[in-house]
């Protein structure tokens, strides 16, 4: 692979990114662009994008806003973190990137909300979405859910939130347990190779972040809640999720795929919440197809009509 790496500025927010393979650019096919979930970072998808997808076609990672390497003005706070922020912040950021190049955003979790937010409001960019454990309230169980609540309770939560975040920024053993906590069966993901390469690709940004900045995120997603609007997306959308996931319920995947006109859903089995390592295979084939279909359909509707 051939990694760039950057930043692009939004509303004061300067958010990391990669542009892998850029040399294989094809003037006929639409970006890739990958976003991360929460406590996760820009690196999460050195390993975690499909191999026959990482070395083969150009593709980039966005990061999250509060996310080291990227970081948030000094007056950020959990009162601007909604929908419409969302968009404006990732929408921005999309074009800043691939100035008024098409692109199909894949998502894993809160990246999942984003992408589906992006296509509620019709970022420009946007062309179609791919939601992997994604959620439309911020509504989850698991650690996560516990920090999410934690936040949710307050400005005196916030001492015991940062507490959490500064345990697992140091401790490497804590990360992989907590980690764990995100799969159906937590011995065999961390037995896992993929596993320890995605703790490794993110180490270095797990001890920059900002538990502060990522407190006011937090304290805001869990206000997040964009079901009414789903039926506003119009572009292809597939959906993936694992039907065990201890983080965001199934059935807010299915709820998404059914409230989406069109939407393809695809559920694995004895999958949690990490489904690009509890059944990497078929998520992999999962996702090339969903990029193909999106692709495809891309051309047919640009294709000019003859007589």
């Amino acid at each position: 692979m051939q990694i760039r790496e950057g930043f692009v500025e939004v509303e004061g927010h300067r958010l990391a990114y990669l542009a892998v393979n850029e040399h294989l650019c094809r003037a006929d096919e639409p970006a890739v662009v990958f976003i991360h979930g929460v406590l996760a970072s820009v690196n999460f998808w050195r390993d975690g994008v499909p191999p026959n997808l990482k070395e083969s076609r150009a593709w980039y990672a966005l990061s999250l806003p509060a996310h080291h390497p990227s970081t948030v003005p000094a007056t950020f706070n959990a009162a601007q973190v909604d929908a419409p922020w969302f968009f404006r912040v990732m929408s921005g950021a999309l074009q800043a990137l691939l100035a008024d190049r098409k692109a199909i955003v894949v998502g894993h979790s809160t990246g999942g909300f984003c992408a589906l937010n992006l296509a509620i409001h019709r970022a420009p960019n946007v062309i179609g979405i791919v939601s992997v454990a994604g959620f439309h309230t911020g509504t989850w169980g698991g650690v996560e859910g516990l920090l999410l609540s934690l936040a949710g309770l307050g400005r005196w939560a916030k001492g015991p939130f940062a507490a959490n975040i500064l345990l697992a920024r140091h401790s490497r053993f804590v990360q992989r347990q907590f980690a764990s906590f995100l799969a159906h069966d937590r011995k065999a993901y961390r037995a896992h190779p993929l596993s320890h390469r995605l703790l490794d690709n993110i180490a270095a940004n797990t001890r920059g972040h900002d538990s502060a900045a990522l407190f006011e995120l937090f304290n805001g997603i869990s206000r997040l809640d964009i079901e009414r609007e789903l039926g506003r997306i119009a572009v292809p959308c597939h959906v993936v999720t694992g039907r065990c996931d201890p983080v965001v319920p199934a059935s807010q995947s299915q709820r998404i795929a059914t409230a989406v006109s069109g939407a393809t859903l695809v559920v694995f089995d004895d999958v949690g919440h990490m489904p690009f390592i509890e059944n990497a295979d078929a998520c992999a084939q999962a996702l090339e197809a969903a990029l193909a279909d999106i692709s495809r359909r891309h051309r047919e509707h640009r294709a000019p009509i003859t007589d």
